[in-house]
């Protein structure tokens, strides 16, 4: 492929404050903006200099780019990936990847027979910390692990839903924190720790507040090798929480994006990111440093949530996995998340949700 790789990205909110920057600090050429406003969306364009700002997304996949980043409602995923694909561009998708399994199987399968690059927006994985805690127990620091608890809190909703938008509040449009925050610790827990076997849970809906979708969950999981644990997340906690524990017979991690302790008989301790992980972390792409270009104004609070430069680092290192992979077919990095990931975190969603529904063990398929 010569020249640089043309990208088009539809969604004017964190398609603008999470991606144009890092694909391009990845080396893709970003060529067009979609929205569903002319005025918001020429105004962005014309903030990051992108030279095409259009309100089809048809009108963008049949232009001349090579790839595409879909970064709108979970409810328009499912349609302009399999058109994307059809038309032969290469896909990263936000999360949640669908609406449900059944339209995430239908994307991973189509982009399985097309043969075209396909990943699933999840960060996380190219946190040093995360990475790290992946390779202690892989390596055994902690002995047999046995216990985990994953826990994200955050103020999204404590003031109520203004500023909000509309989609987020309604479970048929896949809006609520389980779906959308959630889909992020459920990849981060198979990341770290292993694949789910069953789940049981409950979810909060808060009528009150005009939501059918959740505002918060707590679930209990069992891992393939016999890991127990819980995840649990509100978006109505006046306070920002990250914290996640990995127990195991020897030792005990503490971790969030930017650092991580171990805990053992002699005590507590800071762990630095491996040498080896770092290098790995870098090769794969994982930025050093900040972003070149400023965010645009924030206008509502949804917005403000998402116009930061937190995460950028790794935001890049999946942009850049992305590039390369396209670049060559054979590139393989282990945080690179595609649509398989997407279905498998579509699933467990389900599975929490129907053990809300019906107040048991879900079973989840191998």
């Amino acid at each position: 492929m010569a020249g640089k790789t043309r990208i088009a990205i539809v969604g004017t909110n964190i398609g603008c404050t999470l991606h144009v920057r890092a694909l391009r600090a990845a080396g893709f050429e970003v060529t067009a903006l979609v929205g569903r406003d002319p005025e918001r969306t020429q105004a962005r364009a014309s903030h990051f200099g992108i030279p095409a700002a259009l309100t089809s997304v048809d009108a963008a996949i049949d232009s001349d780019i090579d790839a595409i980043v879909i970064a709108t409602p979970p409810g328009s995923h499912h349609p302009m990936t399999m058109r994307a694909l059809a038309a032969g561009k290469h896909v990263l998708c936000e999360k949640p990847l669908a609406l449900d399994a059944g339209e995430a199987r239908e994307m991973r399968d189509a982009a399985a027979e097309s043969g075209l690059v396909h990943q699933v927006v999840h960060p996380q994985r190219w946190a040093a910390s995360h990475a790290t805690a992946r390779r202690l127990l892989r390596d055994g620091a902690l002995g047999t692990p046995l216990q985990a608890a994953f826990t994200f809190d955050h103020a999204m909703l404590a003031d109520g839903t203004a500023g909000m938008p509309d989609w987020w509040t309604h479970r048929a449009t896949g809006g609520g924190w389980l779906r959308n925050w959630n889909a992020h610790g459920i990849d981060l827990i198979r990341f770290i720790a292993g694949e789910f076997r069953a789940v049981s849970g409950k979810v909060h809906a808060d009528a009150s507040r005009g939501m059918t979708a959740d505002d918060g969950y707590v679930a209990h999981f069992v891992l393939d090798d016999g890991i127990q644990g819980t995840m649990s997340g509100s978006c109505r906690a006046r306070g920002f929480y990250m914290e996640s524990r990995v127990i195991g017979a020897n030792a005990t991690i503490r971790f969030d994006w930017a650092s991580l302790s171990l805990m053992d008989g002699d005590g507590s301790r800071p762990v630095e990111t491996p040498a080896e992980v770092a290098r790995e972390l870098l090769a794969g792409g994982r930025a050093v440093g900040s972003p070149d270009e400023a965010l645009p104004q924030a206008g509502t609070l949804y917005e403000a949530i998402h116009s930061s430069d937190h995460g950028f680092a790794e935001e890049v290192g999946l942009s850049r996995a992305f590039h390369n992979k396209i670049r060559d077919r054979g590139y393989s990095h282990t945080s690179i998340a595609d649509f398989s990931d997407g279905v498998r975190h579509m699933e467990v969603i389900e599975a929490v949700e129907r053990s809300d529904a019906e107040a048991r063990w879900i079973d989840l398929p191998s």
